[in-house]
């Protein structure tokens, strides 16, 4: 019987991968490791097997190898611009531009500085953004800590005859390989300059290693004396890091070892402002001519151990069409690499507009090979950053951020959850056992975390402010055993929100965080002169991790006429530029405001303004910047004073009453109902106490004492017992000065901005 043909089964998933599996391994790995970055990632996701196989170190080395060809650069593009859409490009030359991963660098312009090290690239933000590292193929971005604005950059007061802290004015950043370990290792060069002629005093270098569960630690060598600048990145090349220094000297890291050196520049570089960079294997120096900016000098090191240098062309633009030479009237421009056209070799140059362009070793008429206005990006500003740069495709991982390490280690996460209940004097001491203990100390995780649990259930710890203008700070039982504290004339100060006070004198304010020392002062462009306690108010913003502070003047103040116009700004701590909001509907009272599960309270002031029964509130909620009226207590201004306060963590107002001498303490429930929680007689305790010159400050969560401020006495109210307990009282009674207590929170927060 003769049986009918049966038809064939149709191909398989499986069956293509068998037939992948029947190739050669050695075959199958040349194929693949061809492939761009992002493919092979796609053919990771096949099985197990593969992912192993791709994944390996072997493959990883032979991709870098492979996929990149020697004169068909590669380049990342982030230009500047109304049309800037938010992504970065890559381009070749003969290809089109091409979207290449989304700008998840934060605010500012991410600009590349470095060329490729082993496939990734340092990255850096503009307008105190920090520094990334980045592997533009896969798309994988790792921000480096303490590198928006370095702690060593900012000036920090000590009113202590121990060494002053280390201060630094410029900072130089570079990315290297170390192949004896095998680790990539990010380096920063920091130098202090002083006089006319910017002489350094001072220098340091600090390193941190990728992937590994450590902070910034300093360099094995200590730092040569010598001129940075955070415009100059540095360049790796044969295994060293090289930062150019102000006076045209080079310095060189070694990556391995940690150990500095020197390089000379080219004949003829002195006295210019130079540029550094590496151009096909070799480091090279470019500049233009100070009395001919038509001119621009190339020579690269051809011989690294003799240090020769070799001139490799001297480009004059005055033979240029005039559409030319507008290239080299960019405000950035640099070499990229090595072009093979039909014409043969060329260098190939890039612009701050991210034009790009090539010329021969002769410096002929250039050959213009991008310009973005025909392209998706369309038009570009021109600026003095590198808007371009050289990328590799490549599989290297940028690593793990300190938090990822620490969730994935039991350990970590042990000591973690121990250290972060106690007190912050212990948590920095503990910080110097080890360089892993450091890098968990200084995350943000940790710092959220401990200031959470190391104020839980704790009595309010006391300070006396002692000199606002340098942040000096003193507990009360040191102050009280010394000179006693300092008395201030004009000085309010807020409760403690998320590890920070707030605070204003007459004319500046400050944010400050004194468990630690720290304090930002921040100035009044507008002030007339005159104290106003109610001008900042501090809040936090607990899903973007932020503390915000609101700035509020009188523009037009007339008691007679009731008639006011004010003016509303806000900032986040750590930026520098304020935005104006609308102002509140309401006049604010002069006394500082509070802040109470997501909003800023303060007190309506009753002078001003349309005529209330009872007294109001306003509301500033942190997530939405807008403000709301909020209805007071049922009590009266005209019976006495009155404060907005937060007392276990509940927006509460103290009104007291001057014919009586009692202060009542009224607390708002969920559902908006105010209650008087306590009454308190005063009495007895007078003249030490008068109900007028008190603000409750704090509520001992162990027994329920409330604590009492007047400016001259300081104490403990017993509820219970109706006992007062005083801890302090001043003797040097002087006509409007007082003393100024802060009750400070155990805190690391250190939202450090630019000096």
């Amino acid at each position: 019987m003769e049986v009918a043909p049966q038809p064939e089964a149709p191909p398989t998933a499986g069956s293509d991968q068998d037939i992948a599996l029947s190739l050669p391994p050695e075959i199958l790995l040349e194929i693949l490791a061809r492939l761009p970055a992002k493919s092979v990632g796609r053919f990771r996701c096949v099985s197990r097997a593969w992912f192993a196989m791709l994944s390996s170190d072997h493959f990883v080395d032979l991709h870098a190898r492979r996929a990149n060809r020697r004169g068909h650069p590669r380049l990342l593009l982030n230009p500047v611009g109304s049309s800037y859409d938010g992504d970065v490009y890559s381009w070749r030359p003969g290809g089109a531009v091409e979207r290449l991963m989304p700008d998840c660098f934060g605010d500012g312009t991410a600009v590349p500085l470095t060329t490729p090290c082993r496939g990734l690239i340092l990255m850096w933000c503009t307008d105190y953004g920090g520094y990334f590292v980045c592997n533009p193929s896969t798309g994988a971005v790792l921000p480096l800590p303490d590198s928006k604005v370095p702690m060593k950059m900012i000036w920090r007061p000590t009113m202590s005859e121990a060494e002053p802290l280390p201060f630094f004015l410029d900072v130089s950043y570079g990315l290297g390989y170390c192949k004896l370990r095998k680790e990539y290792k990010v380096v920063r060069f920091f130098c202090h300059t002083e006089g006319e002629n910017s002489v350094v005093t001072s220098a340091s270098c600090e390193v941190f290693v990728l992937d590994k569960p450590a902070y910034w630690r300093p360099a094995a060598e200590q730092a040569p004396l010598c001129s940075v600048e955070e415009k100059n990145p540095a360049v790796f090349l044969s295994g060293h890091l090289h930062f150019l220094c102000s006076d045209g000297g080079i310095t060189t890291f070694n990556v391995s070892d940690e150990t500095f050196g020197s390089l000379p520049p080219p004949p003829g570089f002195e006295n210019v402002s130079p540029g550094l960079t590496e151009l096909d294997g070799c480091l090279c120096m470019c500049y233009f001519e100070l009395d001919n900016t038509d001119c621009y000098h190339v020579s690269v090191l051809k011989d690294y151990k003799e240090a020769r240098w070799e001139k490799l062309c001297c480009i004059d633009q005055s033979g240029w069409p005039e559409f030319q030479c507008m290239l080299l009237e960019s405000l950035w421009v640099a070499p990229l690499g090595i072009y093979y056209s039909d014409n043969g070799e060329k260098i190939m140059f890039g612009t701050g507009a991210c034009e790009v362009f090539a010329v021969d070793a002769d410096g002929c008429s250039p050959e213009v090979l991008l310009t973005p206005d025909e392209t998706i990006i369309g038009s570009c500003e021109d600026d003095n950053i590198p808007a371009l740069g050289l990328y590799e495709e490549s599989l290297m991982s940028v690593g793990r951020t300190i938090e990822e390490m620490i969730i994935s280690s039991p350990t970590s996460k042990a000591w973690s959850d121990i250290l972060k209940w106690l007190p912050t004097h212990s948590v920095l001491e503990l910080s110097l056992v080890c360089r892993e203990w450091r890098a968990m100390i200084m995350t943000d995780h940790f710092i959220r975390s401990h200031v959470i649990h190391a104020n839980l259930n704790k009595s309010p710890r006391i300070m006396f402010i002692m000199d606002p203008r340098f942040g000096s700070y003193m507990d009360v039982e040191h102050c009280i055993a010394a000179h006693g504290p300092t008395l201030i004339s004009t000085l309010a100060c807020s409760q403690p929100c998320h590890g920070l006070n707030a605070g204003s004198c007459s004319f500046w304010g400050f944010v400050c965080n004194p468990a630690i020392g720290y304090c930002e002062h921040i100035e009044f462009e507008d002030h007339d002169g005159t104290f106003f306690a109610g001008r900042i108010g501090l809040g936090y913003n607990v899903e973007l991790n932020r503390h915000v502070v609101v700035h509020i003047t009188y523009e037009v103040k007339n008691m007679e006429s009731r008639y006011y116009e004010l003016q509303c700004k806000m900032r986040y701590v750590n930026d520098q530029k304020w935005h104006p909001i609308v102002p509140p509907p309401r006049p604010v009272a002069d006394m500082p405001p509070t802040f109470v599960n997501g909003k800023i309270y303060w007190m309506v002031e009753p002078a001003l303004g349309p005529i209330t029964p009872t007294c109001e509130i306003i509301a500033f909620d942190v997530k939405t910047d807008e403000f709301e009226v909020v209805q007071g207590p049922p009590c009266t201004h005209e019976s006495g004073c009155m404060a907005i306060i937060r007392l276990q963590d509940v927006l509460c107002v103290a009104c007291s009453d001057r014919s009586a001498n009692t202060l009542d303490i009224w607390m708002m429930k969920d559902s908006g109902i105010w209650s008087v929680e306590y009454r308190i007689e005063l009495e007895e305790f007078s003249p030490d106490y008068l109900s007028e010159n008190i603000t409750p400050l704090a509520i001992d969560p162990k027994d329920g004492r409330i604590l009492l401020n007047t400016g001259f006495s300081l104490g403990y109210y017993d509820p219970k017992k109706a006992a007062l307990e005083t801890i302090y009282t001043e003797s040097r009674l002087e006509y409007g000065m007082k003393f100024c207590p802060i009750i400070c929170e155990e805190s690391l927060v250190c939202p450090l901005g630019p000096f």
